[in-house]
């Protein structure tokens, strides 16, 4: 980062409150140097977000979210990072520097940028505007036979593209709008000088970001006009790999606490009109890694609402990998007899989508691997059962595991021993090598991530001088960082605001808010030297676990070698 920059974001967060713009969403009360409240990030009834004034910190004793004020405007208003430091500069009457972290962010390009949302927002009115005339009659047609009543299309936006060629490049130029900016917005293309509109003839779809801006738009083809669905071409404000339709809505439905994927544009609208909140759809591409890490800013949990029929069942199964990828809980919605989840709402309303079954992603992954089997055959019993042990090798968690072991077991008939030798899981063996008797923890620090959590906070808040620890004090990459800037005297909230990662964030937040330290200097020192004990101590289990575990496979040359470091290890403890 531009080191002047970095001094100008230093001089924002100095001028700007946390407690102020964290009042403005959340009741607080202060005791001690802390504001507490209920957290904004998730449903609870006793106060467990703090804001640090000191530190000019949040954190969720909670769920763990914590950062800077920058974190929680773009956490708020889901907010890129350039874009809260704008509204936070506004705010403190503050010029953005023209050098800013997103490249080539130029005056001009920001202006540029700026332009394209206006001449979007005018041609989502034309499009709006021509609907209700004689030339939008086909379109209004379809949507009013799509179940869709003028509010319905009010409330989404939607329009219609006149046939002409040059119908909407005419209305915009005519406004103001350079050519060149229509053409780079993607309203427009040039074909060989002339300049003809991109959509014609088709049911517009805006699509806006949860700031009320047009980014771009889908159109739906009339009759047989091939493709079925278009999309703005990628623009310096849009991409289709990276945006959801109806996200601007489900930006606002954060009590929902999970989203709905579906396929399509009118699949969004017509589960929203049935009162299903938090629907979102991926922009005429199957699901990609970004949208999913976009998901996960808004909601825990996306239901993937795809169509019940082959293809779609197939969808979902590429859609749960990238979910997975990015550790985002997933559910399935199973719609029978192959209905879309448009046709399924019409005929059931809301109270049906509520009733209808959803299942976790290890769940469908084994009913869809019954698929096209018959499992009264006993070769296509022994393929589910192999397919379905292949699945459970990825369940982490043995309580989950042992759960849809029981169900494979009475489905299939297999003995669990023989399940759990395909799975490949096994009670652990016992070593037989002797092992050295371990280091009681101090009764002040028993766990060691504990007890590098506490090191963090005691240096951040300047209990411990810095040369009582090293980076290599520590086993994770955040709290190395964490303890690398603290012990060089520098500040904490830029690493906080760089980590894109919310549980990265989330674990460094836990590390500069461990509850219940000493307060008195002499007292932090002590309880600091039972954690670098404490933290030493594991370290030398750690390795003398591995070591047992390699004598198993040794040669016995190796082996007596390693005995030897056991007892070297041993003494050491002992001295």
């Amino acid at each position: 980062m531009d080191a002047s920059f970095e001094r100008w974001l230093d001089e924002l967060r100095s001028r700007t409150s946390l407690e102020e713009v964290v009042s403005e969403y959340v009741p607080l009360k202060q005791k001690g140097r802390r504001y507490w409240g209920c957290c904004p990030f998730h449903s609870e009834k006793t106060a467990s977000f703090s804001v640090d004034t000191e530190a000019q910190l949040y954190y969720c004793f909670g769920c763990h979210k914590g950062g800077t004020v920058i974190n929680f405007v773009m956490e708020m208003e889901r907010m890129e990072f350039m874009d809260a430091v704008r509204l936070l500069a506004d705010r403190a009457h503050m010029e953005v520097p023209a050098r800013s972290r997103r490249p080539g962010d130029s005056a001009a390009s920001r202006e540029e940028r700026e332009r394209m949302y206006e001449v979007n927002r005018a041609a989502a009115r034309f499009y709006h505007e021509l609907l209700w005339q004689q030339e939008g009659a086909e379109v209004l047609n379809y949507l009013y036979g799509r179940g869709l009543n003028d509010s319905d299309i009010r409330r989404f936006g939607l329009g219609a593209s006149p046939r002409g060629r040059d119908a909407l490049y005419t209305h915009l130029t005519g406004q103001g709008f350079e050519p060149e900016l229509l053409e780079k917005a993607g309203l427009v293309v040039n074909r060989d000088g002339n300049m003809r509109d991109m959509f014609r003839g088709r049911a517009m779809f805006p699509i806006i970001n949860p700031q009320g801006r047009v980014l771009g738009f889908g159109g739906r083809a009339m009759g047989d006009q091939q493709p079925k669905y278009l999309n703005t071409a990628e623009t310096p404000i849009f991409n289709k790999r990276r945006g959801l339709y109806a996200l601007n809505m489900a930006s606002k439905e954060r009590d929902a606490g999970r989203l709905v994927l579906v396929e399509g544009y009118m699949d969004t609208v017509s589960l929203r009109k049935h009162g299903v909140r938090g629907v979102v759809a991926t922009l005429g591409t199957a699901l990609t890694e970004e949208q999913a890490r976009l998901m996960k800013r808004y909601a825990p949990e996306v239901w993937i609402s795809y169509d019940g029929d082959p293809p779609g069942q197939k969808a979902a199964l590429r859609a749960l990998d990238i979910l997975d990828q990015q550790n985002l809980d997933a559910k399935v919605i199973d719609y029978p007899g192959g209905m879309d989840p448009d046709d399924f709402v019409k005929a059931n309303g809301l109270q049906g989508f509520e009733a209808l079954p959803k299942y976790d992603s290890v769940t469908y992954r084994m009913l869809r691997a019954r698929d096209g089997l018959n499992l009264d055959q006993q070769d296509d019993m022994t393929r589910y059962a192999l397919s379905c042990c292949a699945i459970l090798k990825n369940v982490k968690n043995p309580v989950e595991l042992e759960n849809h072991l029981r169900r494979l077991v009475h489905e299939t008939g297999y003995d669990r021993e023989i399940l759990l030798r395909q799975i490949g899981v096994s009670a652990p063996a016992q070593a037989e090598a002797p092992r050295r008797a371990r280091r009681e923890a101090p009764q002040t620090v028993s766990d060691g991530v504990l007890a590098e959590r506490a090191l963090i906070t005691l240096l951040s808040r300047g209990l411990i001088p810095a040369g009582m620890v090293s980076e290599s004090d520590f086993s994770e990459d955040v709290y190395r960082e964490l303890a690398g800037r603290l012990t060089r005297g520098e500040r904490v909230d830029s690493y906080l605001e760089e980590l894109s990662d919310d549980a990265a964030r989330a674990q460094a937040a836990q590390a500069l808010n461990v509850e219940n330290l000493p307060e008195d200097r002499e007292e932090a020192m002590r309880y600091a030297e039972d954690c670098i004990r404490t933290i030493h101590a594991r370290r030398e289990d750690n390795r003398s676990d591995q070591i047992i575990q390699e004598i198993g496979s040794a040669t016995p040359e190796q082996r007596a070698a390693l005995y030897r470091q056991i007892m070297a290890m041993d003494n050491e403890t002992k001295g």
